[in-house]
């Protein structure tokens, strides 16, 4: 109990006494900080315009964004043309359920190209 008591009275001594920092150690800092900020850029020139079809998709792409959109949107239209065209067998059973046939909800197979998977041997 001692101990606690002895450490508290120490936390309190050097609570009581704020250490500022020295102005070399403060000056090092604020080089260090301003070494890091950003050196403005100069801007580019545009250079003449491309002609034709390329201007165009250039334009268009960064129109929408940027590559990165582009390429977001790209994966989407592949996506969705793959789900368009996929074969529709697992939601044949789910209209079967959705149109009234209540007898096969025990024998449903939302995913039945994924029972390879699930084989043991």
């Amino acid at each position: 109990m001692n101990d606690d008591m002895e450490l508290d009275a120490l936390l309190a001594q050097a609570a009581a006494t704020p250490v500022a920092p020295s102005a070399a150690l403060t000056a090092r800092i604020l080089a260090d900080a301003q070494a890091m900020q950003p050196r403005p850029q100069a801007t580019a020139v545009p250079s003449r315009p491309r002609p034709g079809v390329l201007a165009w998709l250039s334009d268009l792409a960064e129109g929408l964004g940027g590559g990165r959109a582009v390429a977001g949107l790209s994966l989407a239209g592949v996506a969705g043309l793959f789900l368009g065209v996929a074969d529709p067998s697992a939601l044949q059973s789910l209209s079967t359920l959705i149109a009234g046939d209540l007898t096969s909800v025990e024998h449903m197979d939302l995913l039945p190209a994924t029972d390879i998977l699930w084989t043991e041997n």
